[in-house]
């Protein structure tokens, strides 16, 4: 765990897990891929205990970490409404992937994490209160649904914001252009707003502590704009079914998938499509049982 402000900490790893402690207490703030990550995070404070979870939304890397710390502290875990769903019952992500129930190829950790119960559902931006022993400390919640349907971050007295997934680093964004996202509009509005927020420093999942975001910003909305461009440009002269789209993204950006990748993938281009169906900028032609996509 490397201290930032306070009482705020973060454990950098493939995916972060963040922490507010107080005395030999801790809330976290997601709890990593599973039982091994989130026993490395902790296992620097001696006699720790963990009297309060909050998984920013229940992609498996995000709360693989619940099931074991409920079992150890049986302390309450928050998440928002929606995303509480997914993670007391872990089946849903691979099966809304696949739109039918899941070979077991896809039954994998990476997709799916051991459930947990969610005894706290967020739905609004109300601010959290917890009370321990002689102290009281306020969690602020900030909706930032996008990149899963009810994605929240949470912001500590410290003013230190864990943002999950809401935003990636440049770096992440090199690597792959393809962002994840579930709903394009909505990323796009949580981009904005994380410009607004309030804070002394951010904690991102994968690229760890900033002070500065609104550049990350700019490089999460051109990702989002290039491959808007890449499927309008892509239909511009003829109709295309989904799997030619994929293709051509796929050709775009180098992209080499197994099976799990290329439904995530495959995930993505529906947003982006869904967003342009929106704009009217995009229409469906359907031929003899075959969905294409046209200008």
């Amino acid at each position: 765990m490397q201290h930032l402000i306070g009482n705020s900490f973060y454990f950098h790893s493939q995916s972060t897990i963040g922490a507010y402690k107080i005395g030999n207490e801790l809330i976290l703030f997601d709890t990593g891929n599973d039982d091994s990550s989130i026993r490395k995070a902790i296992r620097e404070f001696e006699h720790v205990s963990v009297i309060g979870v909050f998984n920013t939304h229940s992609h498996a890397d995000h709360c693989g970490g619940n099931a074991y710390l409920s079992k150890q502290f049986g302390m309450p875990i928050f998440a928002p409404e929606l995303e509480k769903s997914f993670i007391e019952n872990p089946i849903l992500e691979p099966t809304y992937l696949f739109s039918a129930f899941p070979p077991s190829s896809l039954q994998n950790k990476f997709l799916m994490a051991k459930p947990s119960m969610v005894t706290n559902a967020i739905y609004d931006e109300t601010p959290i209160v917890i009370e321990f022993k002689d102290e009281v400390i306020k969690i602020q919640p900030i909706c930032l649904k996008g990149h899963s349907p009810n994605q929240f971050a949470y912001i500590t007295p410290d003013l230190i914001a864990y943002l999950g997934d809401a935003l990636i680093s440049t770096e992440m964004i090199e690597k792959h252009p393809l962002i994840f996202t579930f709903d394009v509009g909505e990323h796009i509005k949580s981009l904005n707003k994380l410009r607004t927020i309030d804070a002394k420093g951010y904690v991102i999942a994968h690229g760890g502590y900033f002070t500065q975001i609104n550049d990350m910003i700019d490089s999460n909305l051109d990702a989002l704009m290039r491959t808007q461009e890449i499927i309008i440009s892509a239909i511009k002269n003829e109709k295309l079914t989904f799997d030619e789209l994929h293709k051509k993204i796929a050709f775009t950006y180098k992209l080499t998938e197994n099976l799990s990748q290329n439904l995530l993938n495959r995930s993505v281009i529906h947003a982006h499509v869904k967003y342009l169906l929106d704009l009217e900028l995009v229409k469906p032609e359907i031929d003899q049982g075959i969905l294409y996509l046209t200008k």
